[in-house]
């Protein structure tokens, strides 16, 4: 092997080795497995009986009272804060959108498994393309 072959060896191997060593980094990793439709329907009818009547039908929010879920920049970078607040309630102040909104959050009352389905509705509606969450990252939630 001639010395060029050796470095990129040495390279590959040091880039590969470090993947996976954060454990916040493998926590917000995307599962990119495409959502059943059926899935899809279920989130849909939870989110218009849960999530519409303060965050209405388009995901559009109404500026100052309620963010926005569509194009949300807070919701694509803070997806585990986000499932926190829904199931939990919150009361504390977020910045969407550059916009400061300080509405209570309720408690959603609903099961890991639909926050688990309403979720993945509302990361891969309105034109977002957020990824998933897993059954296992909504368990994990704490306060």
């Amino acid at each position: 092997m001639n010395k060029l072959n050796v470095i990129f060896l040495i390279i590959v191997f040091l880039l590969t080795s470090c993947v996976g060593s954060d454990k916040k980094t493998a926590k917000k990793e995307v599962v990119s497995a495409e959502i059943p439709a059926s899935e899809m329907e279920k989130g849909a009818q939870l989110y218009r009986t849960k999530c519409m009547n303060c965050h209405m039908k388009t995901g559009s929010g109404i500026e100052k009272f309620y963010p926005p879920l569509a194009n949300s920049d807070y919701l694509k970078k803070h997806t585990e804060d986000a499932i926190k607040m829904v199931k939990f309630g919150s009361n504390k102040p977020i910045k969407v959108n550059g916009v400061k909104y300080n509405s209570l959050m309720p408690a959603s009352g609903l099961t890991d498994k639909e926050l688990a389905v309403v979720f993945n509705y509302i990361l891969n509606s309105w034109g977002n393309n957020y990824g998933q969450v897993t059954l296992e990252q909504v368990k994990a939630a704490e306060r």
